[in-house]
């Protein structure tokens, strides 16, 4: 089984993928971009993506290819998220004088408060991931350069953590989805099951909105998230993302089909378990 993650190795996708996935074959993505498109065109059995953070709220560069693209999600990880500021060993002792902090962007902004207050003046770098950001520390001891990211990227390119928990709160957690073909299961505890739909409205209408989520609350659905995107069309078209607790059958039939009689244009893209791992990795 062949598994995609944004990498390198030491990323928090991979933590997320190394929980779920164990001892598979998990292969690293330079890019959202690439790791998606990867699993388009059949070359990946799944993939693992980050889709939403408690402090800077949801991956938008996921959820535009997920739209694109309509994968099938299989599973949703849950996983805490401490960030750690790290340098090269030889600058251990003057981290305080670093002129660069390269790291993912969303890595960046949950720490913008610690880096607001330590380094202003101090040069940012958005880079790939948090393990491409370790990855360019260590491969420049020359240069006063640091990255903030998980322990693990520190152990997986020999570097050193300075500061621990820089992250702007401290109970920070992001969601991962897995997407795949198959449907699969985990052996990690188990939280409730969730249900994704996308859908456009059927027309630009005062109330359109209204009507689409009066139906959820006619049958008693619990909406975890809702979340409008630009199509990239032109201004003023969006489509829309929900979340839901998975109700029991008829439930969810019935509000597919409600939402259908509307003339919504409805994709469930996922009615899946979420996990929660009781060992997690930073």
């Amino acid at each position: 089984m062949k598994v995609g993650y944004l990498g390198p190795r030491g990323s928090f996708t991979y933590s997320a993928a190394v929980n779920f996935f164990k001892e598979e074959t998990l292969l690293p993505y330079e890019s959202l971009t690439a790791l998606l498109e990867a699993q388009r065109k059949g070359a990946l059995d799944y993939c693992v993506v980050p889709i939403e953070n408690t402090i800077e709220g949801s991956v938008l560069p996921t959820l535009d290819v997920i739209f694109q693209t309509l994968p099938t999600i299989q599973a949703e990880i849950v996983l805490p998220i401490q960030q750690q500021l790290m340098v090269h060993p030889v600058h251990k002792n003057a981290w305080r004088e670093i002129e660069l902090i390269c790291s993912h962007q969303q890595a960046l902004a949950q720490s913008q408060v610690f880096i607001m207050n330590h380094f202003p003046t101090v040069d940012i770098e958005q880079i790939g991931s948090t393990a491409q950001g370790a990855q360019k520390v260590a491969e420049n001891p020359d240069k006063k350069y640091a990255a903030i990211g998980p322990k693990a990227a520190a152990e997986q390119f020999g570097l050193v953590v300075v500061q621990e928990n820089v992250q702007s709160i401290s109970e920070n957690e992001t969601r991962f989805w897995v997407l795949g073909e198959n449907a699969l299961s985990s052996i990690l505890p188990k939280g409730p099951n969730k249900a994704t739909i996308l859908f456009d409205l059927a027309s630009d209408h005062p109330g359109a909105l209204y009507q689409c989520l009066e139906i959820f609350a006619a049958e008693e659905i619990n909406l975890t998230k809702i979340e409008s995107r630009t199509q990239k069309t032109k201004l003023g078209e969006y489509f829309f993302i929900i979340d839901f607790v998975t109700p029991k059958e008829p439930k969810l039939t019935n509000v597919l089909e409600k939402l259908a009689r509307q003339q919504f244009q409805v994709t469930l893209i996922g009615d899946y378990p979420t996990y929660l791992p009781k060992v997690r990795k930073s």
